[in-house]
């Protein structure tokens, strides 16, 4: 079994999950966890242990941080030294679902959901439509 940890600085790790669940429905194995203004990465770290600890050694649990080089990336950085856990940085909804809904080996779910997620990204422009060239279309 997977198992997916979203940690967060503020709420964006609730929300992301509120997100993905309304497409995706609820996930019993997608937890959300965010370290609140002036709580410190340890409580947040005490409160992820829990989940890891009662997990079974076989599952793979997937840890998704909003960015790296931040506290809360720090601190998950820590559980690294298991062989079955893997962290990826740089949440947002569309790297959560692919993480969810894929059926494929570790590396290549985190792979192509970095991807997809990367994907996601892009300045959106509304073109101004030339009525000249509408008229010969």
């Amino acid at each position: 079994m997977r198992k997916f940890v979203l940690a967060s600085h503020g709420s964006l790790a609730e929300g992301i999950k509120n997100s993905v669940e309304m497409i995706s429905g609820k996930q019993n194995n997608l937890y959300a966890f965010c370290m609140k203004e002036g709580e410190s990465p340890t409580v947040l770290k005490e409160r992820i242990e829990k989940i890891l600890f009662n997990s079974d050694k076989k599952d793979e649990i997937v840890l998704v941080s909003d960015f790296p080089g931040g506290s809360v990336n720090t601190l998950l950085m820590s559980f690294l030294t298991q062989n079955n856990i893997y962290l990826v940085s740089g949440m947002n909804s569309m790297l959560v679902l692919n993480l969810l809904l894929s059926k494929e080996p570790i590396d290549s779910c985190l792979n192509n959901a970095i991807n997809a997620g990367k994907n996601t990204i892009k300045r959106i422009e509304i073109e101004e439509e030339n009525e000249e060239d509408d008229f010969f279309d």
